[in-house]
């Protein structure tokens, strides 16, 4: 059913082979660590200060000012300009589509997908209907954009961005070359404004039911930078904790509990056979939750990240591991560490109140393709002591 509704033509759904491999090699040029550190670092900085501004003037409707901020950083990054409402609202839609796609026994042609060959006209082929449809939106938000700054590189009016830089590659000017940069360009917003917005909420209800924990947090910040201005990406090695905090977040409740994989031959299994090109998800979510490997899963802790010996880093499973690894792991580890550490250091996140009393929220996340905390109260209060908001830039 994902087939049907074009997403072969996104990164994360690509079979392997030479298309894949291409838009794979244009999203690690530009997504590289120095990428990041030089192309990307204002950016990111930029839309950092913009979260804070956001959060400390509407800190009731953090959600809503966490999911905005995130989706204009990456259609920025990608397009030059930020979204309007119209682009927004189609991938959105795109996203549900996607995980009606995936729906376990949902679709008869996932089990005999010979079905896929069927007239749509057909009595019981809604299914194909509902694919093309869904088709249509995907390919819509791929392509208008793309071709959008394709016309502006031309008059000269488009900031730097991911398409703009791609394409000035003149090492490359072919016509497959152009479609790995617009589909790559594409997978940008699902893989990164989604799935980033999902851990920074499920990192503030964490926090919320964790006051010890963030108050250690925030004391490695004052400790490490002093209380005159904002962390900055060049202090990252230097807040272990934090760190810490980042790690046991991804491993609590992996953004994307299932990863997509795809065998390009035919395999066998524990005696089970794999045909090829037949989808493999595998179950993130359970590996960051194996008893043998962390010890009580179920418990929010950092410091099985201090402890000797150290707990596994739990993104080697949560940006997908092998040929499938996320290309834009370093963008979403330093769009995840300034966020975090900026968050901490501005604001005391605490449990809402009733009649007077503090009450933790519950754990409760939404069973969706890229799962996020199901919506909860808190409250975020400026911290008393002041800061200076503009901070250097490094």
């Amino acid at each position: 059913m994902a087939q049907l509704m074009g997403r072969q033509n996104n990164v994360g759904f690509t079979f392997y082979g030479n298309r894949l491999r291409e838009m794979r090699r244009v999203l690690r040029s530009l997504l590289s660590p120095s990428a990041v550190a030089n192309d990307w670092n204002h950016l990111i900085d930029s839309h950092s200060l913009e979260l804070i501004d956001r959060l400390s003037k509407s800190p009731e409707t953090f959600n809503q000012e966490i999911e905005v901020s995130l989706q204009e950083m990456i259609v920025c990054l990608t397009y030059g300009k930020k979204p309007d409402e119209e682009y927004i609202k189609i991938a959105k839609r795109v996203m549900h589509d996607t995980w009606t796609a995936l729906q376990h026994n949902r679709w008869t042609v996932n089990v005999i997908p010979l079905l896929r060959y069927i007239p749509s006209w057909l009595p019981g082929a809604g299914f194909k209907r509902l694919a093309s449809d869904a088709k249509e939106r995907f390919e819509r938000m791929t392509r208008e954009p793309f071709f959008a700054v394709k016309d502006e590189m031309l008059s000269g009016t488009i900031d730097p961005c991911f398409v703009r830089l791609a394409l000035e590659d003149a090492q490359h000017n072919s016509q497959a070359y152009e479609e790995a940069v617009m589909y790559a360009a594409g997978s940008l917003f699902s893989a990164g404004a989604d799935t980033i917005s999902g851990f920074l909420l499920t990192f503030l209800l964490l926090m919320t039911r964790s006051q010890d924990i963030q108050r250690r947090a925030y004391e490695e910040i004052i400790t490490t930078i002093g209380e005159q201005r904002l962390p900055c990406l060049s202090d990252q090695s230097s807040m272990p904790f934090l760190d810490a905090i980042i790690q046991e977040t991804h491993r609590f409740h992996p953004p994307v509990p299932l990863a997509t994989h795809s065998t390009y031959a035919e395999d066998q299994y524990e005696g089970h056979r794999i045909p090829k090109k037949s989808w493999v998800l595998a179950n993130i979510w359970a590996m960051t939750h194996e008893a043998t490997r962390y010890d009580q899963p179920e418990a929010f802790d950092p410091d099985r990240f201090i402890r000797q010996p150290a707990a596994s880093d739990p993104r080697m499973q949560t940006f997908g591991f092998g040929r499938r690894q996320c290309p834009g792991l370093h963008l979403a580890n330093a769009v995840i560490f300034l966020n975090v550490a900026r968050i901490l250091r501005s604001f005391a996140i605490l449990p809402p109140l009733e009649n007077g009393e503090p009450v933790l929220p519950p754990l409760n996340f939404m069973n969706a393709f890229i799962s996020s905390p199901a919506p909860f109260r808190c409250r975020i209060i400026p911290r008393e002591r002041a800061f200076v908001a503009s901070s250097t830039f490094m």
